[in-house]
């Protein structure tokens, strides 16, 4: 089905189509690659010179997750000296395997590659999928899919090997494929974004309102799926030990969350300056009911355009979630896009502050968490910052512009 044309996001999207627009967007996937790349051969040849896994990134646990799969022994991917022991990793910190077993499913082909290959394709193919999701709302303006899908943003999620990329992407090539009138479509990769559910919290809240049923469906029929073919496979005892791994993160986290750094979540924000802990986590859950309400409402609205809905939804996610940790600002990278094509950022010199903060997002705090000491008590603020400016200028262009007479069929 052909891609719709919107003149007036063309328009706005121009911009970009400009020597500054190119050499923006040039500038940003050259940092983003080179370090990712920069990150991914030093540990080829730590690895080649100690045979152990050096580096505490998340993707080890992936690649021995998957060298588990592969052995048979799936089940021993929770245990987290067994996972040390497969990696050969330097002892390090707690890490844990707690993922749905479609996520397991998906990643045994990586345990058939050397580690730091395993990595670098992970990546590589996560910034693929967010390019190939992102074509559509980039109406031909290629200096914009690239600024999009190579911002540096998204440095945190290449250099720990975390899925976020691969979260985001499914979202906005579910967005995507709803914008084009393939509700069903639609309904698969929303489906397949189970396999990280504490981020999907806001997305039925959309669906609903727009009374989007047979997309509802698909993604139900789909996480189904995605659940119960690799679990026959596994075993129901899976989800025993899964279950498990999750209750004893939750009560570490709850123990925890003033000082969990790199969460950054309200829940932690509100930790981190006093407020106690059973509190905090009552306020994220009033702040969770709100933004659904408000996605609701804004999805449910005639006047409001697809891009605002869009908009809406990816910034409410992360505002959503009390466990959140700093590579999900992933997330900012589509958020900003589709604030873009919504005018909602432009050059306008606070616009374009706001959309500048998205696409650097907490990378330049994060890179100094990992080549010093800093605990990175800031980077909470600084995100939440973002995240909130960011939702209520869209909020803001809602309701001080007139309707646009925005359908979305009902599907």
């Amino acid at each position: 089905m052909a891609e719709p044309k919107d003149p007036a996001v063309s328009q706005r999207l121009a911009v970009f189509n400009t020597k500054r627009g190119w050499q923006f967007a040039l500038l940003g996937a050259i940092v983003t690659v080179m370090y990712f790349l920069l990150v991914v051969v030093v540990s080829t040849f730590e690895l080649a010179q100690t045979d152990r896994i050096v580096v505490q990134v998340d993707f080890y646990v992936f690649w021995a997750t998957a060298k588990l799969a592969l052995a048979g022994t799936p089940l021993d991917a929770f245990d987290m000296e067994r996972l040390r022991e497969v990696a050969k990793v330097v002892e390090g910190d707690w890490m844990v395997w707690l993922y749905p077993p479609g996520f397991m499913a998906f990643l045994t082909p990586f345990g058939l590659l050397n580690f730091s290959f395993a990595w670098g394709v992970f990546g590589a193919l996560s910034l693929i999928a967010l390019i190939s999701a992102a074509r559509t709302f980039s109406e031909g303006t290629i200096p914009l899919l690239v600024a999009t899908t190579l911002a540096p943003v998204l440095i945190p999620t290449l250099i720990v090997g975390q899925m976020s990329i691969f979260w985001s992407a499914g979202l906005v090539a579910g967005l995507a494929a709803l914008y084009t009138g393939r509700p069903i479509l639609a309904g698969v990769f929303i489906g397949l974004l189970t396999i990280k559910p504490q981020l999907g919290l806001m997305i039925p809240f959309a669906l609903l309102a727009v009374g989007a049923w047979r997309t509802i469906l698909s993604a139900s029929v789909t996480a189904v799926i995605i659940l119960a073919v690799p679990l026959a496979y596994y075993g129901l005892e899976y989800l025993d030990e899964m279950l498990s791994i999750m209750s004893e993160l939750t009560h570490a986290v709850r123990g925890s969350i003033d000082q969990a750094h790199l969460i950054v979540s309200a829940y932690s924000a509100l930790a981190i300056v006093g407020v106690p802990e059973d509190i905090a986590l009552v306020a994220q859950w009033c702040l969770t009911a709100l933004c659904a309400l408000l996605v609701f409402l804004v999805w449910k609205a005639d006047k409001t355009s697809f891009d605002q809905r869009a908009s809406v939804l990816l910034l409410a996610i992360p505002l959503a979630s009390p466990y959140l940790w700093y590579y999900e600002a992933a997330i900012l990278a589509p958020a900003a896009l589709f604030m873009w094509r919504a005018g909602a950022l432009s050059l306008k010199p606070t616009r374009a502050a706001i959309g500048l903060a998205m696409w650097v997002g907490i990378c330049p705090i994060i890179l100094a968490v990992f080549a010093t000491d800093y605990p990175g008590q800031i980077t909470r603020f600084v995100f939440l910052a973002i995240v909130v400016t960011a939702f209520f200028t869209t909020l803001y262009d809602i309701v001080k512009t007139p309707s646009q007479n925005s359908k979305l069929a009902n599907s």
